[in-house]
């Protein structure tokens, strides 16, 4: 009965952080809000997440621990490639959803699943299924439909912001790929030093800092003038500070999902808020209700779930390494 109120619990809190993310990234830049620098939002957020992860071992282990978890990180500099890559990936996540509706903002960020399946093929050796790759070419089939759909809504303005916007999610899941699978890596390289047990918390304390120094480069990088003239809390409102906790969150949820639940149950929780946020968008009249955009979700969603189905039978005998590796990124992201 715990277990099943733990997961009920953990799906529903999943499907309200993913959509009220979504659709909150977007009303940052509702017309009426005062204009903030995306790049500190980053930053905030790795120091949230670094205090959280902090707060986390020290309950778990001791404060005695610390100083070779630090440490530790020059002897694994694989680490600096996925916080690198996660810097990148969340602030071209802010550029895209200031840009697209949020169901073809989230509906585009899960072609990550398919950026992640080509890197662990090279990378790491990973064989597909047949069902798997009918999985990626329908859902690209998916993602092109409901992307078009809002192209063909919008202004020729809007349309090239929208281009812009799939563009940057596009890369986005590119970074998110290449990092999670890195990571993956890392874990598996029986080089790594046993000395030290790591879980999800130490592992994300790691690369949360050092993406910190990322981060604050990007901060100076992108509008080095309005920080000198100002400070970096222009612009923060309730809605700005709401994002950054949901980004903070997000990955213990997922780490609840995946311990009470399992990878499909967070699939199927991701899909429920594709659905939400399509309701979102046709509401608020940045979408039309179309047989192509209903047709075009349908299809990412059940590719979604029928991919993890399979990757789920295929990896059960890896199950561990795999919580692990997808949380750690998970709270990157």
């Amino acid at each position: 009965m715990i277990i099943a109120n733990g997961s009920i619990i953990a799906l529903v809190s999943l499907i309200v952080q993913n959509t009220a993310l979504a659709i909150l990234l977007k009303l940052t830049f509702r017309d009426e809000a005062k204009p903030y620098a995306p790049s500190t939002a980053v930053l905030y957020t790795e120091f949230f997440k670094l205090s959280l992860c902090l707060l986390v071992v020290v309950a778990q282990n001791s404060v005695s621990q610390i100083p070779a978890l630090v440490l530790q990180i020059w002897e694994q500099k694989t680490l600096f490639l996925p916080a690198l890559l996660y810097v990148v990936q969340s602030n071209l996540l802010y550029f895209s959803s200031k840009r697209l509706p949020p169901v073809v903002y989230i509906v585009c960020t899960q072609m990550k699943i398919i950026t992640s399946a080509g890197f662990s093929s090279l990378l790491l050796g990973t064989t597909l299924k047949g069902s798997q790759y009918v999985s990626l070419v329908f859902l690209v089939l998916g993602i092109v439909l409901v992307q078009a759909q809002d192209i063909d809504f919008g202004t020729n303005n809007s349309t090239s912001d929208s281009a812009a916007g799939v563009f940057a999610v596009m890369l986005a899941s590119l970074t998110s790929g290449l990092a999670g699978v890195v990571l993956e890596r890392l874990y598996k390289d029986s080089s790594v030093s046993k000395d030290f047990i790591h879980t999800v918390w130490t592992r994300n304390l790691q690369l949360s800092l050092i993406s910190i120094p990322f981060a604050i480069s990007g901060v100076f990088m992108q509008a080095r003038e309005q920080y000198y003239a100002g400070h970096f809390f222009d612009g923060y409102d309730h809605v700005v500070w709401s994002v950054i906790v949901l980004q903070t969150v997000g990955g213990i949820i997922i780490a609840f999902v995946l311990k009470f639940a399992n990878v499909i149950m967070k699939c199927l929780a991701i899909s429920v808020s594709i659905c939400c946020c399509a309701v979102y968008s046709v509401c608020k009249k940045e979408l039309q209700i179309t047989a192509r955009l209903i047709f075009g979700i349908l299809i990412v969603n059940a590719s979604v779930v029928t991919f993890s189905i399979a990757r789920a039978k295929r990896k059960s005998s890896e199950n561990s390494l795999n919580t692990l590796s997808s949380t750690a990124g998970s709270l990157k992201v």
